[in-house]
């Protein structure tokens, strides 16, 4: 692969110049056939479950498909085709072992909570977020709206450093998600971040919004094994930019750093790509996979309605594989922190060596990005936790005071 080094903009951009993601369309599985092609048109934002391998699949004419991967043949069918109101533009998840998804609906400017039963029988609206209310400073811009969604969860924010543009200042989350909500937004290409209570209608906190280098973003992902977001624009050709959730500020404006662009390998008739998705890269980086769908219209040709959605596999994806085990990139490391057992079952005990600890908290966060325990008003000393109702798996103990984190791994086993 072949790499071009420019400056723009008083940064400096790594532009890779081969087609992504690795084929052609046309070379591409076809996952069209295996819908129901009835009313498949307007395809415009896909989100992938990598616990259930499924594929989320929303239309701005109104409807959920769902694609449910068979794991010993590797072949794809449809499970669910439901009818959702409004205008839902993408979709995504914030906890992959609940029947719920969060939708960016660009008619109303909503972000939508939805839970459904198991076999995808009934949905249900369980609650929304109106983005042209205060204290959003989102306009209408009407058919040039909010289009993408992906949930970053804190630990990833952490790791990055993550600056919120409207308080200039280190930010994760306090409403009670475990992270934020990204929104990609058509006019002017910026991603805006919220912080979303996921309880109460309406209750949310607006965190800024982040240029990048395109006026227009359709669709993003953030691959939580690699800690990088990627985001989509089709403003004339298609292309992807990568960033690491670091950010600059530029005039007024805070900058993503984009660490990665590419163009995109555009189908030869319908060019206009709405949405993508992409399973993470870790722990099996030999085969992941990015699928791709097209925004296409009813009266097109069927030959070119009959192709709305592929898949390619395998993809070579960016990124390393340390946050995947929870080993993120301190601000500063200002505590000493060692915990004992680890592993542990039942209990555990925190040992903090800093003399001048007030007001601090202790946050444990699972491999998903979730608070399953937060102390707060720490002041010094050694602290005993019950971690029995815990599941078994890897956890991420912070700590943290004013600006300064630092972290530890620890197992419940």
């Amino acid at each position: 692969m072949l790499f071009i080094f420019l400056e723009v903009q008083e940064f400096t951009l790594i532009i890779a110049q081969s087609p992504w993601p690795s084929e052609t369309w046309d070379a591409a599985v076809n996952l069209t056939q295996v819908m129901n092609t009835e009313g498949l048109t307007n395809l415009s934002g896909l989100h992938w479950n990598p616990d259930l391998n499924r594929l989320y699949i929303v239309d701005d004419n109104g409807s959920i498909r769902v694609l449910e991967q068979n794991a010993s043949n590797s072949t794809f069918a449809e499970i669910a085709n439901i009818p959702i109101e409004g205008g839902p533009e993408d979709i995504t998840q914030v906890n992959y072992r609940t029947d719920e998804f969060y939708t960016i609906d660009e008619n109303n400017y909503e972000i939508r909570k939805y839970t459904y039963t198991a076999n995808f029988s009934s949905l249900l609206l369980a609650k929304s977020w109106n983005l042209l209310k205060s204290p959003s400073p989102m306009n209408k811009t009407g058919n040039t709206g909010p289009e993408g969604i992906a949930f970053v969860p804190d630990n990833f924010l952490i790791a990055a450093g993550f600056i919120s543009q409207s308080s200039g200042q280190l930010y994760t989350s306090k409403k009670g998600m475990g992270g934020l909500l990204f929104i990609a937004h058509q006019d002017e290409g910026y991603i805006w971040v919220f912080d979303v209570n996921p309880s109460l209608n309406n209750d949310f906190a607006y965190v800024g919004k982040y240029k990048t280098n395109k006026e227009e973003s359709c669709d993003l992902e953030f691959d939580r094994s690699t800690g990088l977001l990627y985001i989509l624009h089709n403003i004339e050709n298609n292309t992807l930019e990568i960033t690491d959730l670091k950010s600059t500020l530029k005039g007024n404006d805070q900058k993503f750093n984009i660490i990665k662009e590419y163009s995109i390998a555009n189908p030869t008739d319908n060019i206009n790509l709405e949405g993508f998705a992409l399973s993470p890269k870790c722990p099996n980086s030999d085969n992941v996979s990015v699928w791709l769908c097209r925004d296409v219209e009813s009266t097109e040709s069927q030959s070119i309605q009959n192709e709305c959605i592929k898949w390619f596999n395998p993809y070579i994806a960016d990124g390393n594989c340390n946050l995947n085990s929870i080993n993120p990139i301190i601000k500063e490391n200002k505590f000493q922190i060692n915990v004992f057992p680890n592993p542990a079952s039942h209990s555990i005990k925190i040992s903090i060596s800093y003399l001048n600890l007030k007001n601090a908290s202790i946050r444990v966060i699972d491999s998903q990005g979730r608070i399953t325990i937060e102390k707060e008003r720490i002041s010094g000393g050694d602290y005993l936790l019950d971690i029995s109702n815990l599941n078994k798996g890897l956890y991420l103990i912070e700590i943290y005071q004013e600006n300064y984190f630092s972290t530890i791994k620890w197992l419940k086993n």
